[in-house]
């Protein structure tokens, strides 16, 4: 175990370096999940589109939905239904991400000022050391 008071606050202050790169990699892979659903969102609004061009010039439109290598008969009700809840589905993902984003986002600023604090209590406990080393030889 450490007795020396620096290397203690040295080892708190890289705990806390750490966590903050441990969070800057959460963010990282949450801003990624973001990009994903966002696509998928985008995606699905087109679709949407589309089907609602369907649905002006045609109402009876075949609608053909892919699975796996197969199209099969979809009604247009059925189809708009589906995209449209997949679009509620997308959308409270994005709000979910969004909120741990912002919930890292604030323990990532927290953490950064805490270490600044840390490094600058550290620099003036050195300063105060150094001082009072010269006052002693100076004796």
């Amino acid at each position: 175990m450490t007795t020396n008071i620096g290397a203690q606050a040295a080892d708190a202050v890289n705990e806390k370096l750490v966590e903050r790169q441990k969070l800057e990699q959460e963010m990282l892979a949450h801003h990624q999940d973001l990009q994903t659903l966002i696509s998928q969102r985008n995606e699905n609004e087109m679709v949407k589109e589309e089907l609602e061009i369907c649905e002006k010039e045609s109402s009876d439109a075949t609608i053909y939905k892919q699975v796996g290598p197969v199209l099969l008969k979809n009604d247009l009700s059925d189809a708009t239904d589906t995209v449209e809840k997949r679009l509620e589905f997308i959308s409270g993902e994005i709000k979910k991400i969004e909120g741990f984003i912002s919930k890292k986002e604030g323990r990532y600023e927290e953490l950064g000022k805490a270490i600044q604090e840390m490094q600058s209590a550290m620099q003036k406990a050195a300063v105060e050391a150094a001082k009072a080393a010269a006052q002693q030889a100076a004796s």
